[in-house]
């Protein structure tokens, strides 16, 4: 969902990577093309759920912040089915010592219905509808998982983007 959003708010492709080892739970990856060369940004993010037996956001979300992290996004799932003022966790983090870059929070309204809002620094938010989810299906596979082979052939992958170091 963050990166469908991400991309929705930037006009920008981002890609979710699910690393085979935990921490970080999920990577957010976009190509930035430059005429001076490709850049990979990368953050790393940490996951939690607001589940129906913890009373208020801000108690999952303080727990979290008490531990160190370093380039880490928090995505917090809102899945308690609660009243969520995002105003009020907006104004309660800015008192709140918080190590990570971005405080995200995923609300699910109804099916289909999604939103998406960033309550640490700032306050953009961006509502996915079904339209969205549908468009993004289209969307090409940033990579392709190969296997290893002794074999000499070749085997058309699509286009790729590759940084090409400068020659100085």
């Amino acid at each position: 969902m963050l990166g469908l959003a991400l991309s929705k708010l930037t006009d920008k492709e981002w890609w979710i990577e699910i690393p085979p080892d935990d921490p970080p739970d999920a990577r957010l990856l976009r190509i930035d093309q430059n005429p001076g060369g490709n850049i990979i940004q990368q953050y790393n993010i940490e996951i939690v759920d607001w589940e129906r037996n913890v009373d208020d956001i801000m108690t999952v979300i303080g727990k979290k912040c008490e531990r160190a992290y370093s380039n880490y996004l928090l995505l917090v799932n809102a899945r308690s089915g609660k009243l969520l003022n995002f105003n009020r966790v907006i104004n309660e983090m800015k008192t709140l010592r918080s190590p990570f870059l971005e405080v995200w929070i995923v609300a699910f309204i109804r099916p289909g219905d999604i939103k998406v809002v960033r309550v640490a620094p700032a306050q953009p938010f961006v509502d996915l509808t079904r339209a969205d989810f549908l468009q993004a299906r289209k969307q090409r596979g940033f990579a392709k998982r190969g296997t290893r082979s002794t074999s000499s052939e070749f085997e058309d992958r699509g286009l790729v983007f590759m940084p090409i170091p400068r020659g100085d």
